[in-house]
Parts: C-alpha cells; structure tokens; sequence
C-alpha cells in the first residue's frame, strides 16, 4: 500500500497498460472516485474520502 509521503513509481506507459486491460466497471469506479474527489476538493475539504467499492 502506498501513502502520500511516497507515490508510486508507475510510469506514463505503465499506467496506460493498467487502464487498457481495465474491465468497464474498474474504469467507472475509477471515474467515480475521480468525481467525488473533485467535488470535495471544490467544496474546500481539506482530505479527500475514499468510497468503499
């Protein structure tokens, strides 16, 4: 598991092969999140809340 203090080292060419072999559902979760952190990040919550999958 990571955490903020260390990303993760995935390259560009790494993570386009994740997301090519992604099922659909993965890639709607995936956008899901994205939204949801992009709402609270615009309401000016400081720390983003992952949803349970």
């Amino acid at each position: 598991m990571t955490t903020p203090e260390r990303p993760r080292k995935e390259t560009l060419a790494e993570v386009q092969r994740m997301l090519a072999r992604a099922r659909p559902e993965q890639l709607r979760r995936l956008l899901a999140d994205i939204a949801a952190v992009e709402m609270i990040t615009d309401r000016g919550e400081s720390t983003p809340q992952r949803r349970a999958s």
